[in-house]
């Protein structure tokens, strides 16, 4: 990459956490208002719910097309197309006067959302390339921090404003998320990003990630973490009710423990994954906690719960892991976004299904063991990664064996 002075490292990076701030708000900002919006907008029930369906799937569409998006108009445009389309988006979900608008709004974020989580660690990698791990971690206390808000602060704004200018009240953040890549775009020009260091020559255009062993492995951590947590945190207070005797409040208390616990592992892991020969026992750590926690719901459902619900939420670890893993394990931000889009897409496809699947399985036994078993299994499937992340090597050398990395690396 052309030299960038500090004044637009500073830029890009302030960038990069405000972008990551604005883009979790619109997830978390219905649910906690449902009631008030069901007063003007049928909300109840079935609607409520094939809302929470959109962001998985919303994310998974997004992550197909976002590399060739960020290619055709370079990365700094693609995240003022983020934070523009999160504009509209956030206020048409104000204004809404009914369900089919608050749905359609509400699927239009989530694909800018999409696209945010493709192109940051892309933006990490072109900005902060010897800093991957201290900015990942950044941004990801901003993702952790934006998801818990809208449940606090979006309530207060609706006490005093209406539930409407509080949906529509996030496009400030989205606004303001703008401002550094339009001072960069001066910068992007100069450097030429859209016309040249974004377009691999023709022979890397058919590259398929699924030859390179650890790019299956971080789409799997990613993939699992993302089954594990949608599971939870739509289940979790359920299944205390059900199995160890909690009461509503207390299910909810655990639920709160389980979300916090994504603070601490968004500043503690992408350190550590950065450090040679950690990668690897961060995932067995995970996989080991989680199998710990839901065979303790599984077989000792009325014993120390709460250490049960902790064991979960390290679980999830896997999560700021793989985001680190993005921009550690390849040569250069166009290998990073490839990499980022691949595991984007299929990671939330299975985030999609995993839940799904679990709540089958307890529609059809009426029961939590089978649905406890799948998501033991799906914790199993990042064993593997173990190993593979054990190896240290970076993607585009894999790729290589394949006649494709050495126009992924240039």
């Amino acid at each position: 990459m052309p030299h960038a002075s500090r004044s637009i490292v500073f830029s890009a990076v302030t960038g990069v956490i405000i972008l990551a701030l604005s883009i979790r708000t619109g997830v978390a900002a219905i649910a906690p208002l449902a009631t008030r919006i069901d007063l003007n907008v049928a909300l109840e029930g079935l609607p409520l719910g094939a809302l929470g369906t959109i962001p998985p799937i919303a994310y998974a569409v997004s992550a197909a097309f976002s590399p060739w998006f960020a290619k055709k108009v370079g990365l700094e445009k693609a995240a003022i197309a983020v934070g523009v389309l999160g504009v509209a988006a956030h206020v048409w979900r104000g204004v809404s006067p009914g369900y089919l608008s608050l749905f359609v709004a509400t699927a239009v974020l989530m694909i800018a959302v999409g696209v945010g989580n493709v192109i940051l660690p892309g933006l990490v990698k072109l900005y902060a390339p010897n800093s991957i791990a201290a900015v990942t971690s950044a941004y990801g206390v901003a993702m952790a921090i934006s998801s818990a808000v809208p449940t606090v602060l979006g309530v207060w704004m609706a006490d005093l404003f209406g539930w409407r200018v509080s949906l529509a009240a996030w496009a400030i953040l989205s606004l303001v998320g703008v401002l550094p890549w339009l001072l960069l775009l001066p910068h992007a020009k100069a450097r030429g990003i859209a016309q040249i260091e974004l377009a691999p020559p023709e022979a890397a255009k058919s590259l398929s990630m699924m030859r390179s062993p650890t790019a299956l492995a971080i789409m799997a951590i990613f993939g699992g973490s993302g089954v594990l947590a949608y599971s939870w945190f739509s289940m979790l207070p359920l299944i205390l009710i059900d199995t160890a005797g909690y009461s509503e409040s207390n299910a909810a208390l655990a639920l709160g423990i389980f979300t916090i616990m994504g603070l601490p592992m968004a500043l503690v892991i992408p350190p550590l994954a950065a450090r040679r020969g950690w990668s690897s026992a961060l995932v067995a750590i995970a996989v080991a906690s989680a199998l710990i926690g839901m065979g303790g719901l599984l077989l000792f459902p009325t014993g120390p719960a709460t250490l049960w619900v902790v064991f979960l939420g390290i679980g999830p670890l896997t999560f700021p892991l793989s985001l680190t893993l993005i921009g550690e394990r390849t040569a250069n931000h166009f290998s990073a976004l490839v990499l980022s889009g691949f595991v984007n897409k299929w990671g939330y496809v299975m985030a999609a299904v995993g839940p799904l699947a679990v709540g089958l399985a307890l529609e059809i036994t009426g029961g939590w063991a089978v649905s406890l078993g799948i998501l033991m299994a799906v914790s199993l499937i990042e064993v593997p990664a173990i190993w593979i992340l054990a190896r240290e090597t970076m993607v585009d050398d894999e790729l290589a064996q394949h006649g494709g990395s050495a126009h992924m690396s240039k």
